[in-house]
Formats: C-alpha cells, structure tokens, sequence
C-alpha cells in the first residue's frame, strides 16, 4: 500500500512537472512569436520609412525639373514628357506607401500580409527592367534638349554636362541601395513569416 502510494505520489509530481514544463515552453512560444512579430515590424518601419523618403524627393524632383527645364527653355513635349515620367514614377511608389500602410504584423493575418510583401518585392525587384531603359532614353533626350539651348564651346554647358553626369552617377548609385534595401528588408520579412508557419 505504501508502495503504491509512493509511486502515485511520484506521478503526481512527474505530472505537476511536466504541466509546468508545458506551460513554460507555451509562453516561451509566445514571447518568440511577439519577438519575431516586433522584428517584422521594425523592418516594415525602415520600408515604410525608406519609401515616404522616397515619395517627398519624387515631389521635389517632379516640381524642380519641370521649374528648371522650363527656366532653360527646353521645349514643352520634353518638360511635359519629364513631368509624366516622374509622375508615373512618384503614382507608382505612393501605390506601394498604401500596400505598405495596410500590413498589420501585430495581430493580422500573415498570409494576406506575405502576399502583399511579396508583391512589392517582386515590384522592386523588377523595377530595374522599366527604370534603366526609362532613364537612358530620358538622360539622352535631356542632353539633346539641353545641347539645343545652350552654346557648346561655352563653360555653362560643359559645368551642366558634367554635373548632368554627375548626378546621374549619384542618383543611380542611391537608387540602386534604396531598392536593394526594400527587397532584403522584404525578403527578411517573408523568411520570418514562413519561419512563424512552421
């Protein structure tokens, strides 16, 4: 009989343990879920933050060029042609601001979440195949526009030619690290959400 109650005894306590361990290991599932589900957020923040930078230089870009073109006297159909394809440009990325804004990591639906994330990464990722051709054809139309109003002996136009190129430069090095931020940022995300999946 003692013996018995020994062993009974034994088993309650293996059982208290074993609901203890199991409860520990559901809060420890818990909290790697909301350290995870903070860590997609904190990345979307640098997306969203990244993109709203983006969208205030397109604005600027969109009214200072077509101010400039039209203060050196370049002809309407390019200021108009420059104005339409930053404006495209500019629709486009507010369109992604509002996938971005509709995400929810603290208690939305992931899979929805994934689909939207995973557009805007291939978005990006395919942006390359638009922009580089956009923007050849734009930058030797602009210097053709510019080589009619200016006089090519003289050091304004060799400054433009060469501040033209620089920047250019400069603003395809920018671009490439903004769009090579948002895809890893993306593609950290989905990993992490996959990764809640399982």
């Amino acid at each position: 009989m003692e013996n018995s109650t020994l062993v009974s005894n034994e088993l309650e306590q293996m059982r208290a343990q074993i609901g203890a361990l199991k409860e520990k290991l559901d809060k420890q599932v818990i909290i790697n879920d909301q350290h995870i589900r903070r860590s997609m957020k904190s990345k979307m923040s640098d997306i969203n933050r990244t993109v709203t930078i983006t969208i205030g230089l397109g604005i600027f870009a969109l009214a200072y060029t077509t101010w400039f073109f039209y203060w050196q006297g370049c002809s309407i159909g390019f200021i108009i042609l420059t104005a339409t394809m930053l404006a495209v440009c500019l629709g486009l990325t507010i369109v992604q601001k509002i996938h971005l804004n509709k995400m929810d990591f603290s208690k939305g639906n992931l899979i929805e979440t994934a689909g939207y994330l995973s557009k805007l990464k291939t978005h990006y990722q395919n942006w390359y195949k638009i922009a580089i051709p956009m923007l050849v054809i734009w930058f030797g139309l602009m210097m053709y526009e510019m080589t009619k109003t200016l006089d090519l002996d003289s050091s304004m136009a060799i400054g433009f030619y060469c501040g033209a190129a620089i920047g250019g430069i400069i603003g395809g090095i920018a671009g490439f690290r903004i769009n090579k931020k948002v895809v890893r940022k993306a593609t950290e995300i989905l990993e992490q959400i996959e990764e809640l999946q399982k």
